[in-house]
């Protein structure tokens, strides 16, 4: 390969590394989006799971509400027995015991009422907090939803990107040489990182130290491949002339 040959691969190299590096960028938000959409649907359920909980814990509420109000309704029945009962007995002691048991009915009732009361009291509390989050829901919901739609059609935008970066791609891999060309998929299958590194002003761009002198001159002159003595990485160094095309 002659120098100017070599030259002209390395800045081809150098362009489907600048292109494989966009590629990748696409790549990984394309592969990101579906991760996204995943969280976004979570929170769907998790809001869901929300409204299910405090609904769940209203409906206990109600549920002990009518317990509470069976029970008054059961004891005034109950009453009504002893009541019936006393207008019958014949003697003190037989009324007197009556009497005890409606007075404990009453006690029992009014303690039941007072934990109606509260009962009513968490129960509209609880309605409040429910018509509340029912509205955060909805307004979250269809935000979410916009979020969705437009990470979905992100996803289409990168689909097309991705196809018209590979086609380029196989378009452009014939005119790099095919030694070349294995050299540099081996090194981002192993290395996962550039392949070329840009010297200019004696500095490798790749680890940002200075090229070793002998390394740099004979980077220059484009008849092997020269690395650098630090990263390990191709040099494409900056010609001797400022006439010849650089990078």
């Amino acid at each position: 390969m002659s120098n100017e040959t070599l030259r002209q691969q390395l800045a081809l190299l150098y362009k489907l590394q600048e292109h494989d590096r966009e590629l990748l960028s696409i790549h990984r938000r394309f592969q990101a989006i579906p991760r996204h959409i995943k969280q976004l649907e979570a929170n769907v359920t998790q809001h869901k799971d929300s409204l299910t909980a405090k609904s769940g814990e209203l409906a206990e509420v109600e549920k002990s509400l009518r317990s509470k109000n069976a029970d008054l309704e059961m004891n005034e029945v109950q009453r009504e027995k002893f009541k019936s009962e006393q207008r019958e007995v014949t003697t003190n002691e037989a009324y007197s015991a009556l009497e005890k048991q409606i007075e404990f009915l009453d006690d029992k009732d009014a303690d039941t009422e007072i934990e109606i009361l509260e009962l009513l009291e968490k129960a509209d509390q609880l309605k409040e907090e429910l018509q509340k989050l029912d509205s955060e829901v909805a307004s979250e919901n269809e935000k979410i939803k916009e979020q969705t739609d437009q990470f979905r059609e992100e996803q289409k935008e990168l689909k097309a990107s991705l196809d018209a970066k590979m086609e380029q791609r196989a378009k452009f891999l014939p005119k790099i040489d095919k030694q070349l060309s294995i050299l540099y998929r081996r090194w981002i299958e192993r290395q996962k990182g550039d392949f070329i590194a840009l010297g200019k002003n004696g500095t490798c761009g790749s680890c940002q130290l200075t090229i070793q002198p002998q390394n740099l001159k004979e980077a220059q002159k484009y008849e092997k491949l020269v690395y650098c003595a630090s990263c390990k990485r191709v040099l494409y160094v900056e010609p001797h002339s400022p006439e010849i095309p650089f990078p």
